[in-house]
């Protein structure tokens, strides 16, 4: 999913939690974790380009997906899983279901919209991504 339409789904998302909680500081971490969860895509790239300030070849390097190796380490279900049950043991509060909520709703429009691309949901396990050295072939549909 694109940064724009991530950045409109989590602005609605963030502010739905704005109007249930009346809180600025749920509205301004659920956005955070909805939308700069992303910033992996920006540490792959200088994994694999290189340290650049190109923001123009950034963009174009994501969207043309010429990636061949993605740790995407923000991705992750099996790390999502575990937030939500340090949230629920711990009784953590607003601020960190807010995050989580932004970090969820992210994953799962990436889950939806990304299938096409994808042979498997399973490429968002950090787990499957390391035991194949992170290697986008691996995950990839070969048409796409």
């Amino acid at each position: 999913m694109g940064p724009v339409y991530h950045f409109i789904a989590t602005s609605i998302v963030s502010g739905t939690i704005y109007l249930a909680s009346k809180s600025e500081s749920c509205l301004i971490i659920s956005f955070v974790g909805g939308f700069l969860i992303d910033l992996d895509h920006v540490i792959d790239y200088y994994l694999h380009q290189g340290f650049n300030l190109k923001v123009r070849h950034f963009l174009e390097f994501c969207f043309k997906r010429k990636f061949t190796r993605l740790t995407l380490i923000f991705h992750s279900l099996e790390l999502l899983i575990l937030f939500w049950l340090a949230i629920y043991f711990f009784k953590l509060g607003n601020f960190w279901l807010a995050l989580g909520i932004g970090i969820t709703q992210h994953m799962l429009f990436d889950l939806v919209v990304n299938r096409d691309f994808l042979k498997t949901p399973y490429f968002y396990f950090l787990t499957l991504r390391i035991i194949n050295g992170f290697r986008v072939k691996e995950f990839k549909q070969n048409d796409k």
